[in-house]
């Protein structure tokens, strides 16, 4: 009975959490999709309020193309009604046109085509790029598969659909194509290099570097020159973020990136800048194939950067895992030997002491048989954090076998290096330690110095004195410090 008691509690428990998390996971999943309607729906408003075709719903900053990418990753074909919808609503004011017969059954196929776009763009990243963008490589992938095929089939949809309808006259065609095609392409572009950044180079809230004040602190120069009266420093725009990807972390460069074209696409609109042209179609053509081009050049560099950051940073984990010690977190004998060659080089040529220090733990063996190496290790990191906690910030500790180590004493002398060290075993040797029976233990330690006192003798002649002298300590009865050859 206590049994089932017991179980039925547990079940009842389980199902109760069980519940509330997946009511958690629903409130989430209703807040992203309502989140991402809106996104959608403003960043399209916002698009067509700044430079539009004719129709006036062809925006050539088309940032919901991106968005309703993210939608159909995020919810598969799921979400391509909502696209679909979402676009119609927006597209319809720029198309409900007296003079044209059923705008609304254009309306619809432009925006079946655009929620067409988001579904085709989600299975080719998928299928060719299961693994996402984080290297230039990947993102010649994405150009293609992503911001270039799925927008191409969408674009001759909706330019056949708009000539269809009587929006587009024949010789218009191929500009307007042209022009959407980048359009879309870029807002894909746009949107998912902020995405993708914040997937890989998560926010960091730090205070902002130098590179970063006078990084917008040039772009803000710049935009204020070319508004006012020198429009081709707008041109520069693309050194100063290449620049940035050089120096700044990858969703900084993304994001600034991303609204430094964003305002060039809004003066633009405002005739201001150098790609005013005597015609909307000509403006926008070499607007958007310019902005295109820097958004691929900026977003490859971040990538590139942000990988060998990546291989900077792995590279220095490896080295500090390989020159220090699991247990203890002291440097290693790999480690130990550099460091006593380089002090040792610099004491000769400056003509400067300082000694070398080999101590171990007495009789570890007997502790490690008697209490487990479980109490030996215990003991091996209080005593390294006791070494620590001795010695100078100049100092050099490092464990260089199972219960040995080693200490450099730069500029000391022999005999400030003994005291430092007898200060160093009295500590170690009150130190108590309790072990699994329960009883309380102390250890002892024996310890060997050499001091190189001017003499002409090599860095490892040094190591073997304090060596030797270790050895002193340990016939003499251990547990105490013995100096060797000064």
């Amino acid at each position: 009975m206590l049994i089932k008691s017991f179980l039925t509690q547990f079940y009842q428990k389980g199902s109760r959490e069980l519940r509330v998390g997946k009511q958690s996971t629903t409130l989430y999943s209703i807040g992203l999709l309502l989140f991402s309607a809106l996104a959608y729906y403003a960043s399209a408003r916002f698009g067509m309020s700044l430079f539009t075709l004719f129709p006036s719903n062809i925006s050539l900053l088309w940032l919901p193309s991106g968005i309703g990418f993210l939608m159909c990753l995020h919810w598969g074909w799921k979400a391509v009604p909502l696209i679909i919808v979402l676009s119609f609503y927006v597209n319809l004011p720029g198309m409900d046109i007296s003079t044209i017969a059923k705008p609304k059954i254009h309306t619809l196929i432009s925006a079946t085509a655009d929620g067409l776009q988001g579904w085709i763009a989600m299975l080719l990243f998928r299928k060719y790029l299961s693994d996402g963008v984080d290297n230039p490589k990947g993102l010649s992938k994405f150009i293609w598969w992503v911001c270039v095929i799925p927008p191409f089939i969408t674009s001759i949809i909706i330019t056949l659909n708009l000539w269809q309808g009587g929006y587009l006259v024949t010789h218009q065609l191929e500009k307007f194509f042209i022009n959407l095609l980048l359009a879309d392409s870029l807002g894909t572009l746009m949107v998912y290099q902020v995405y993708n950044s914040l997937k890989l180079d998560p926010i960091q809230f730090r205070k902002p570097s130098i590179g970063l004040c006078v990084s917008v602190s040039l772009l803000g120069l710049i935009f204020l020159l070319g508004m006012w009266h020198y429009p081709a420093i707008f041109y520069l725009i693309l050194p100063v973020l290449v620049i940035m990807s050089f120096e700044l972390r990858l969703l900084t460069v993304a994001s600034i990136s991303t609204v430094a074209f964003i305002g060039l696409i809004s003066a633009t609109h405002f005739n201001l800048g150098p790609f005013v042209s005597l015609t909307d179609q000509g403006t926008a053509f070499e607007l958007m194939a310019f902005t295109f081009a820097c958004v691929i050049t900026v977003f490859g560099l971040a990538l590139q950067q942000y990988q060998m950051r990546l291989a900077k940073e792995s590279g220095e984990r490896w080295k500090l895992a390989a020159e220090h010690d699991a247990l203890t977190g002291l440097s290693n004998r790999r480690a130990f030997m550099p460091a006593l060659t380089k002090e040792h080089h610099r004491s000769i040529r400056l003509g400067h002491n300082y000694c070398a220090v080999i101590w171990d733990i007495d009789d570890f063996k007997a502790i490690n048989d008697t209490y487990g190496h479980d109490f030996g290790d215990h003991v091996l990191v209080d005593l390294a954090k006791t070494l620590r906690d001795s010695c100078r910030d100049i100092d050099y500790c490092a464990r260089i076998g199972g219960e040995e180590f080693a200490v450099l004493l730069p500029e000391t002398d022999l005999d400030s290096g003994s005291s430092a060290m007898e200060r160093f075993r009295i500590k170690v040797a009150e130190e108590t330690f309790i072990a699994p029976d329960g009883t309380e233990h102390s250890v002892t330690i024996s310890i060997g110095i050499a001091c190189l006192d001017g003499r002409r003798i090599s860095e490892t002649e040094l190591l073997a004195e304090a060596d030797k002298a270790l050895y002193q300590s340990k016939e003499q009865g251990k547990n105490q410090t013995n100096s060797y050859g000064c």
